[in-house]
């Protein structure tokens, strides 16, 4: 990378920074570990990574991260400075002294000496995981991220500590810089074979690609997933494995007794690739040494599953097929969906699961593009909000703007503090459909599961659906930096996803999205219900049924929602009187095919028992279970009345006990709009 696009990256991040702190409501150093963990997780370099920032003498940690397998533990420091000039540098012992500092804080973790006080902070819940996961994981890296450029070039060398091995990773400036700059691919795999790999080449296919078999051994493979994790795993496929389990107990059973016959029994994996390096070995045999950008489209679980049975069997004898598409790099965007999509055959992973819902997100982006938002308390012209379908587009988009002046007329219409990621999309939607215990599962697998139910659901996007959406990111963001100004000492993420469900919940999904879009704001009584409702929310949230549970794992459950559903609370009548007038009637329908007939069973049987429901009213609920069983949907008067009824049951305590009684992710329940 060129000095000046290094210097350009430099100037751009510091914006980021500034953008994200507003957005927030948060210092600096907050939201530049905010933003970094943040991308990291959502290109797959982590997982579920969360910010806790902590500093105390020789000390320090400003987050964590567990891979949804609890196989690789992440421990991070953050170190921002607002410098965007080439003397800001690290050397290596500002990198030696910052390992030192986390290497202390786990130190202390493991020693029980970090945490005497508040049990529910997020300080405590980071330490209670970290103790329990440090001897089960099979790989722990320290990761420091820096906005300072590193004179460090040589990689640091891994660390002993009790007996278990530490990798420790920079991510520098330059770094940072190289792995935006490089739009939505992530930073290149490159896979090493010292051995190397026998393999067959094909005819000469097409000047775009060319396509290699080679059989790859059980333990070589296992390596690859421990060094690189879900990041060797094209991203709709990881995206897949992380829902669906990424341990196939079919392929374990083989593994177990077999391990021989793998090569016959599994029908191995397909790679992609920019290049690769061959060589040839005593038999003269061409061998592959070196695989440049490696990833596995098809075949993920049967790496995860080798991976994880070498910690109890012998896979020595496992050898696994490997179709390798060495692809032209001007053409891996192009062509590489393709082959993961037509490939996908062996699991159950179809065309619709892995083109990552391609056509819902290029329309929001195209409609983004166009689409002018009105003045508002922040921006007093119009402008429009940038919708970062792939990650590195605004920087781009800023650097394709060739002067300065350019660049910063491009700024003016498109703020940075009007950005949002596909991430947010989703935490934005979610939030609003009312499931902010998925919210609370962390930005990748709330946006996997989101992405499930797009493929489940047709949903039009037009002008309207664009304009209500930003309403959304308004609420959600305002109301975010209302949470974080009571200083509830934790947990922030949490209660604003939850606060927002309930204030939907509450308001019957009747907040004005039309009006929060014209005055690209919220209305002084929706603040002051956001600023209660989230106090009431907090003292729900941090308190978890019989103290047992960490605060971080209850909001996750579906329990933690209906105690928060639960809140007895009235909509204040300055609100009630903005409240916009909307038919219910299709959310209605959804809602009751998201319940079972059992549902309703139980609800009249309930309300019989308890005395709350009359005649009249056990029989509507009846008609409703009988409508679900032979397959109609009921007239709007007799859907609305059960829907009602089903309220008021569950705010008395009822809880349907028949069918699953879940909901689909992102669909609301019956009479909580």
């Amino acid at each position: 990378m060129r000095e000046s696009d290094l210097d350009f990256y430099a100037y751009n991040l510091l914006e980021e920074v500034r953008a994200y702190a507003e957005i927030n409501d948060s210092d600096p150093q907050e939201a530049f570990a905010g933003l970094v963990l943040e991308q990291l997780s959502g290109e797959g370099l982590t997982e579920d990574a969360t910010v806790v920032r902590f500093k105390d003498h020789g000390v320090e940690v400003s987050g964590f991260g567990l891979s949804s397998d609890d196989r690789c533990l992440d421990l991070f420091l953050t170190s921002y400075s607002p410098r965007a000039d080439e003397d800001h540098k690290i050397n290596r012992s500002d990198v030696e002294a910052a390992f030192r500092r986390l290497e202390n804080f786990l130190s202390r973790c493991l020693a029980g000496t970090l945490v005497k006080n508040e049990p529910s902070s997020e300080l405590a819940g980071m330490a209670t995981t970290v103790t329990e996961k440090f001897s089960e994981v099979d790989k722990v890296r320290f990761i420091l991220i820096s906005n300072a450029r590193s004179v460090v070039r040589d990689p640091l060398a891994a660390l002993t500590f009790q007996d278990r091995q530490i990798i420790r990773d920079v991510w520098d400036l330059r770094r940072l810089a190289n792995w935006t700059m490089s739009g939505s691919r992530a930073e290149p795999i490159v896979a090493e074979f010292p051995d190397g790999l026998p393999c067959l080449g094909t005819p000469d296919t097409s000047k775009d690609y060319s396509v290699f078999l080679a059989i790859v051994p059980g333990n070589d493979l296992a390596d690859l997933y421990a060094r690189h994790g879900a990041r060797l795993l094209e991203r709709n496929v990881r995206s897949f494995l992380q829902v669906k389990g990424a341990v196939n107990t079919g392929i374990q059973k083989t593994l177990r007794e077999h391990p021989e016959r793998f090569l016959a029994y599994n029908n191995g994996i397909a790679a992609t690739a920019t290049a690769v390096d061959f060589d040839t070995d005593g038999t003269s045999q061409r061998v592959i040494r070196r695989i440049h950008d490696l990833q596995i489209v098809n075949g993920g679980q049967t790496t995860a599953s080798i991976h994880h049975a070498r910690r109890s069997t012998d896979i020595s004898a496992v050898l696994v097929q490997m179709k390798l598409t060495v692809v032209s790099p001007d053409r891996l965007d192009d062509i590489v969906p393709k082959i993961s999509a037509y490939s996908n055959t062996q699991n159950r992973v179809t065309a619709s699961d892995l083109k990552a819902n391609a056509g819902f997100h290029v329309d929001v982006e195209r409609i983004m593009r166009t689409l002018w938002a009105p003045p508002g308390p922040t921006h007093d012209s119009d402008t429009h909000w940038f919708y970062e379908r792939a990650r590195g587009q605004y920087a781009n988009a800023v650097t394709g703007e060739l002067t300065r002046s350019r660049q910063k007329i491009f700024k003016a219409i498109n703020p940075p503090d009007q950005k949002f990621t596909k991430s947010e999309l989703a935490k934005f939607e979610v939030s609003w459909s009312m499931r902010p215990q998925q919210v609370s599962l962390g930005a990748e697998k709330n946006f996997t599961l989101f992405s499930e139910w797009l493929d489940q659901h047709s949903v039009t996007v037009d002008k309207n659906y664009c304009r209500h959406l930003v309403a959304k990111a308004i609420l959600f963001r305002r109301s975010d930096k209302l949470v974080a100004r009571q200083n509830f000492g934790g947990y922030k993420a949490n209660i604003v996803a939850y606060t927002v469900a309930k204030l939907v919940h509450a308001t019957g999904g009747r907040l004005d999205l039309d009006r929060i879009w014209r005055t690209q704001d919220l209305s002084p009584a929706t603040r002051e219900a956001v600023i209660e409702l989230s106090a009431l929310v907090q003292k729900v949230i941090t308190s978890p049924p019989g103290g047992r549970t960490h605060v971080g794992e209850w909001a996750k459950k579906d329990e933690c929602w209906d105690a928060v559903r639960d809140i007895d609370w009235v909509i204040p009548g300055h609100l009630e009187i903005e409240l916009a007038e909307i038919d219910t009637y299709a959310a209605d329908v959804e809602a009751l095919h998201a319940s079972t007939p059992d549902n309703w069973h139980d609800l009249a049987a309930w309300g019989d028992a308890t005395g709350t429901f009359d005649a009249a009213q056990r029989a509507t609920v009846r008609e409703i279970a009988q409508a679900l069983m032979q397959g109609y949907t009921p007239a709007g008067k007799q859907l609305r009345a059960a829907s009602v009824l089903m309220e008021l049951a569950r705010k008395r305590g009822f809880r349907p006990m028949g069918g699953d009684g879940q909901q689909r992710p992102g669909a609301p329940s019956v009479g909580s709009r």
